[in-house]
């Protein structure tokens, strides 16, 4: 049997993979600057988030 793949699946894996990325299958680790950003938007929603917030999760006083 032929396992078809959607072809916007393939090709964004393809550019992931060529610009050096992988799509990511797990949630990210919570001190990761990612992981900050997405625990303190599950908090106060995403309409909360400003740039600061990120700047802030990048140094890791978020």
């Amino acid at each position: 049997m032929l396992h078809k793949e959607d072809p916007f699946d393939t090709g964004l894996r393809f550019a992931l993979q060529v610009t050096g990325f992988e799509l990511a299958t797990e949630p990210p680790e919570p001190d990761t600057p990612l992981g900050r950003i997405l625990a303190y938007a599950a908090e106060n929603g995403y309409d909360a988030l400003t740039d600061e917030h990120f700047d802030l999760a990048k140094v890791g006083l978020l």
